[in-house]
């Protein structure tokens, strides 16, 4: 039943969106008792003062049902690194410990990007903001809308909201970011792709999808490093103890990407520009990694690729792709990401 949404639903709360009060003008988050979002038209960055990044850093706090976060961030290659956190569903303590133990600053972290309002996804964004008051969320007003209807959270958490919208780029972290359409059951629901300013850097995140959309799969096409839903082995979920509305939620094109179906599209886009694809958001009932790997592996030795050992998934001279799966529960290596 860790598939199912809303484990901290509270669906007494009546929001609209005149609790939303948007300053056209302003830069950062307004702390007070009225949040004073701003669009994502406001956020600028100059090109031309950034350093050039030599690579990313990609790390994965947890991967699934139990809770989703992630960091990303750009190293400019002088011992510093700048970056965002993809979704909250973490213990603060693990992403905290996480980020020490790979020597980021968390100071450094502009914010928090936000998927959707499932509690696996949001559950500690408002924790983790109160207490780094420089971040950020990043999220859609509909989704913030739905986090607030959903979850038993502070409404405070809206003083430290920025509203992006889907398809409209907007900087944070070093990066130039984008959101996208995808297909779930969230009140709202996106992707993001995360690109260097300097265009040397595209990375593609599309997690919690039933399908690929037809924008997910204009930026899936031109990414160096995806991270996609690999959520359940289809025998195993058929033959497994959910009930059939549950089973059927899972296959629908609005619940989450079956191992051959990530495979296949893989396959079908991958480019000598695709260098990383990271799979994530494992069912713990219906998949297991091995399943996982061994169905995307096998699609792309089909291709005649070359796959980096998945105990070391670095680019090295003699392979053409790095494969991994994201645990579930533990903290990730720290990847460094750069081209061949």
């Amino acid at each position: 039943m860790n598939d199912l949404p809303g484990l901290f639903d509270n669906l007494d709360i009546e929001i609209s969106e005149e609790d939303f009060v948007v300053d056209q003008t302003a830069n950062t988050p307004v702390r007070g008792n009225v949040s004073r979002a701003t669009t994502n038209q406001d956020f600028k960055i100059d090109p031309g003062k950034l350093a050039r990044a030599s690579s990313l850093r990609f790390i994965s706090f947890g991967s699934g049902s139990s809770g989703n976060c992630a960091y990303l961030g750009v190293d400019t290659g002088e011992g510093s690194a700048t970056g965002i956190l993809i979704d909250a569903g973490v213990e603060p303590d693990v992403v905290y410990g996480g980020l020490r133990d790979n020597k980021i600053d968390i100071k450094k972290i502009s914010g928090i990007l936000i998927t959707h309002d499932h509690g696996d996804h949001v559950k500690y964004a408002y924790n983790i903001v109160r207490n780094n008051k420089h971040m950020v969320i990043y999220t859609t007003m509909r989704t913030m809308m739905g986090i607030l209807r959903r979850h038993s959270i502070s409404r405070r958490i809206k003083d430290y909201h920025k509203i992006i919208y889907k398809e409209f780029e907007f900087n944070a972290g070093g990066f130039v970011i984008t959101a996208f359409e995808t297909s779930h059951d969230g009140t709202e629901n996106v992707g993001y792709a995360i690109n260097t300013p300097d265009g040397t850097h595209h990375f593609v995140i599309a997690t919690d999808t039933g399908r690929i959309t037809e924008r997910a799969d204009f930026y899936l096409r031109n990414a160096n490093y995806i991270v996609i839903e690999s959520n359940y082995d289809l025998h195993k979920l058929m033959t497994g103890p959910y009930p059939e509305y549950l089973k059927a939620r899972i296959v629908s094109e609005r619940g989450h990407l079956d191992n051959t179906v990530a495979a296949d599209y893989i396959k079908s886009i991958v480019s000598p520009r695709l260098s990383h694809v990271f799979l994530c958001h494992l069912s713990e009932e219906n998949n297991t990694p091995q399943i996982a790997m061994t169905v995307m592996r096998d699609a792309l030795l089909a291709k005649g690729l070359r796959i980096a050992d998945p105990a070391n998934p670095l680019m090295r001279d003699d392979t053409d792709i790095a494969l991994a799966v994201l645990p579930r529960s533990n903290v990730s290596t720290q990847f460094i990401l750069r081209h061949k």
